[in-house]
């Protein structure tokens, strides 16, 4: 840099100072400022340190991240993903109250977003507030209400208070929406066996199986239905689909045992018996009273 005592001695004719017309330095202000305004407030600028600062996040980099967040909120206080990832990244650090500010920021300039409700709500519990988390779940489920998940973290923030009937109702829920009415038809369908009304036990279990046709215990269900119904062929194939699929549960196999002795196949029988005692030996004494009552 030219130091200023050199200019001062300088021969002031020599180095005529240039002044720009009044009209040229106004319009090159204007366009300055202009340029400014578009550079700070274009949204792809935005968008471009967002993108950068979910790098930083990635990279286990939380405090460039969260620095980098802070510029672009200074600059446009009204940027909802920025706040957003803010809370996230403070919520990843523990920083749970700072969290909860970034997200209440986000529901006080709009109440329509679930995230925010539903990110606010999981700090509370973090901190061990479960009303507020109750409150804040409650909402977000009003915004999404086929939101499976929100409901789990209902019923979790209700068994915290020991409110276990409201904690399973939401537990309930959320197995619904997620599997249809699966759980509903199984429980019935068990309910039914029972109750021995093994018709509408074998509806249920055959509800079941359209719904998750992996499911060993529907297929069990519904051998056992048709076992009682005295379809005993059909019986097998059901509980032969259940012990494949769960080839280790000893029950299935001595159900499966009981459905060849019916069936009239004894030696069948005996290896399924055979199979079911070396997993659970209790079963034995079990098994010799079938035995003994069939032949009867």
């Amino acid at each position: 840099m030219v130091q200023s005592d050199k200019l001062r001695f300088a021969p002031q004719n020599l180095y005529p100072r240039l002044e720009p017309s009044t009209g040229i330095f106004c319009s090159a202000f204007a366009i300055f400022i202009t340029l400014f305004l578009f550079l700070a407030c274009d949204p792809s600028s935005y968008e471009t340190q967002l993108n950068q600062a979910r790098e930083y996040q990635t990279q286990g980099y939380l405090k460039e991240a969260e620095q980098l967040i802070t510029e672009v909120i200074q600059t446009n206080e009204s940027y909802t993903e920025a706040f957003l990832l803010r809370g996230q990244i403070r919520e990843s650090n523990s920083e749970f109250e700072k969290a909860i500010s970034d997200y209440s920021t986000i529901i006080d300039q709009n109440p329509q977003i679930t995230q925010a409700w539903s990110s606010r709500g999981s700090c509370y519990y973090r901190i061990g507030a479960f009303q507020n988390a109750i409150q804040d779940f409650s909402r977000a489920i009003e915004l999404e209400p086929d939101n499976a998940d929100l409901y789990l973290y209902l019923g979790n923030s209700y068994g915290e208070m020991d409110m276990f009937t409201e904690a399973i109702k939401n537990f309930n829920v959320a197995r619904e929406i997620s599997f249809g009415n699966y759980y509903s038809n199984l429980t019935k369908a068990y309910e039914d066996i029972n109750s021995r009304k093994y018709t509408s036990a074998l509806a249920r279990a055959t509800s079941a199986i359209e719904e998750n046709p992996t499911d060993p215990i529907p297929h069990s269900y519904k051998g056992i239905s048709l076992y009682h119904l005295g379809k005993f062929d059909d019986a097998i194939v059901h509980l032969n689909t259940a012990n494949k699929l769960d080839p280790d549960n000893s029950a299935t196999i001595y159900n499966l045992g009981l459905a060849y002795i019916a069936s009239d196949n004894t030696e069948e029988a005996i290896s399924q018996f055979e199979k079911a005692m070396s997993i659970d030996p209790s079963l034995k004494r079990d098994i010799e009273l079938a035995v003994t009552l069939e032949s009867e």
